[in-house]
């Protein structure tokens, strides 16, 4: 694409994304630039430097059915850390992190993992902006994008299989909170993929990694967006028990083979 013709495509994006959450009384007041960083390798992320909020995409993003949702995501991550939402205060998580560390000596993937978890946390709360602010068809689409998150093959490793059952969770709660899942063998192509791929795997891992996955599934379903300091410390807290468990549910199994 002409470099010309991206910046258009990048400000027009942006315009129409920051109009549709300010029509939902979503407003951002910061100054807020769309950028293409060409050798990233996700989608996307927001950042922050100095008093300007940098989104920045991958070159691949661009011709993606899923860039306006990108940039609403990214966009109301703004919005809550415009409003100093604890969810967005990095200081909670390196305290509660260091909490961990110290009571259970936690090796760095198994940081990394609760860090995974967390950005499952903060994402699934600021998508309730974009649900709100998405149409129907634009529904659908994400419907299908959150399907393909969930994997049914575990990897043999305890910490890499508690992320991927975590994003399990974190597909499904997304899509329940909304109610646009029923999770059952029964329900539509849609619904009844997810159950299978997700059953598959965690039947791989034994019956209490299902127990796990639930109470994590609930869990990311049921959070909540304006719990106070207090509250969102004791629930993260919580949460990330909920996935230390996990990880040592499947180490157990794979000890017994």
């Amino acid at each position: 694409m002409h470099a010309a013709n991206t910046d258009s495509l990048l400000q027009n994006t942006l315009d129409w994304a920051m109009e549709r959450m300010k029509q939902k009384g979503y407003v951002v007041r910061s100054k807020v630039t769309l950028n293409v960083e060409p050798s990233l390798a996700i989608m996307g992320y927001a950042r922050k430097e100095g008093h300007i909020h940098k989104i920045m995409i991958s070159e691949w993003a661009l011709d993606s059915e899923m860039l306006g949702g990108l940039v609403l995501h990214e966009l109301s991550h703004v919005y809550f850390t415009e409003r100093g939402a604890c969810t967005h205060d990095s200081r909670i998580l390196d305290e509660v992190l260091d909490e961990l560390k110290a009571k259970d000596g936690l090796q760095v993937r198994e940081t990394e993992c609760l860090v995974d978890a967390f950005n499952h946390l903060q994402n699934i709360l600021v998508d309730d902006i974009v649900f709100a602010v998405m149409g129907e068809k634009e529904l659908g689409t994400v419907t299908k994008f959150f399907s393909e998150w969930v994997t049914d093959r575990p990897s043999g490793d305890p910490v890499a299989d508690a992320q991927l059952v975590s994003r399990n969770a974190f597909a499904v709660a997304s899509l329940r909170r909304r109610g646009l899942l029923d999770l059952s063998p029964r329900g539509s192509p849609i619904e009844s993929e997810i159950y299978f791929r997700n059953k598959s795997i965690l039947g791989s891992l034994g019956p209490k990694s299902e127990d796990e996955f639930n109470r994590i599934e609930k869990f990311l379903e049921e959070s909540r967006s304006d719990w106070n300091e207090k509250e969102f410390r004791a629930s993260l807290e919580a949460y990330f028990d909920m996935v230390l468990a996990l990880m040592r549910a499947a180490s157990k199994l794979d000890d017994l083979r």
